[in-house]
C-alpha cells in the first residue's frame, strides 16, 4: 500500500497555470503558480501580446495629437525624428514585461522576506507578476486598437477617467491611470500575493497601491 502512495506521488506533477486562465479563473490559475510556477513561456507570450498592442500604437497612432501640443520649431524637429519615436514605442513593448516583472520581483521579495515569509522565492513573484501582466496586456492592446481605429490621443486610454474629464498636464496622467485594467490587475494582484506569498490582505493591498501610487508619481515627474 505503501509502495502504491509512493508510486503515485512521484508521477503526480502539479498542473500548468493558464494565461487564457487568469481572465476566466485568476483564483485558480494563482493557486498554480504556487505550486507549479512558469516563466519562459508565460514571458514571451505576454512579451508577444505587448508587442502587438505596441505596433499597433506606434504604427496606427494619429500624430496630430502631439504635434498639436508643440510649436513650430519642436513640430518640425518632431517630423524628423518621428519615425525614430515611432520604433521606440515598438521598443517600449518588448521590454514591459521583462523589466516590469523582474522590478515586481524583486520588490515583493525583499518585503516577502521582511515579512518573513521563508517560502517565498523569486520565481514565484516572478511567474506571477507575468501571469497578472497578461491582464494590463490585454488593456494595452484594446486600447492601442481603440486609439488606432478612432484616431484618438494614445495618451488618453478609452477605459480610463481620462475619457470623462477634460485634463491637462498631471491631472491627466493621473486620471489615464484610473481606468478598467489597471484596476482589474491591481486586485488580481492582491489575491495573487496573498496565495503565492501568502500575504495577509492588509499587507498585501498595502503594498500593491503603495507600489502603484509610486509608478505614478514617476510618471509625473518631468511632466
Amino acid at each position: 500500500m505503501s509502495e502504491v502512495n509512493v508510486n503515485s506521488e512521484e508521477n503526480f506533477k502539479p498542473e500548468k497555470p493558464s494565461l487564457i486562465g487568469m481572465v476566466f479563473s485568476p483564483g485558480e490559475q494563482l493557486e498554480r503558480v504556487k505550486g507549479n510556477p512558469k516563466v519562459l513561456v508565460p514571458l514571451l507570450l505576454v512579451t508577444l501580446l505587448y508587442t502587438i498592442g505596441a505596433a499597433i500604437t506606434a504604427f496606427g497612432m494619429d500624430s496630430i495629437w502631439i504635434l498639436q501640443e508643440l510649436g513650430p520649431e519642436e513640430a518640425q524637429f518632431f517630423a524628423e525624428i518621428e519615425g525614430f519615436m515611432r520604433i521606440m514605442i515598438l521598443v517600449t513593448g518588448l521590454l514591459i514585461p521583462l523589466i516590469g516583472a523582474l522590478i515586481f520581483a524583486v520588490v515583493f521579495l525583499i518585503i516577502a522576506k521582511a515579512a518573513g515569509k521563508a517560502n517565498v522565492t523569486f520565481k514565484k513573484l516572478y511567474s506571477l507578476s507575468l501571469f497578472v501582466s497578461v491582464i494590463g496586456g490585454l488593456g494595452f492592446l484594446f486600447n492601442g486598437i481603440m486609439t488606432t481605429v478612432f484616431g484618438a490621443n494614445p495618451n488618453t486610454p478609452f477605459t480610463s477617467l481620462a475619457v470623462l474629464m477634460q485634463a491637462e498636464g498631471k491631472l491627466a496622467i493621473i486620471l489615464a491611470s484610473i481606468e478598467v485594467f489597471t484596476i482589474w490587475q491591481l486586485i488580481v494582484t492582491v489575491l495573487g500575493l496573498r496565495k503565492v506569498a501568502e500575504f495577509n490582505a492588509g499587507l498585501a493591498w498595502a503594498t500593491v497601491i503603495i507600489y502603484s501610487v509610486i509608478g505614478i508619481f514617476i510618471s509625473l515627474i518631468g511632466v
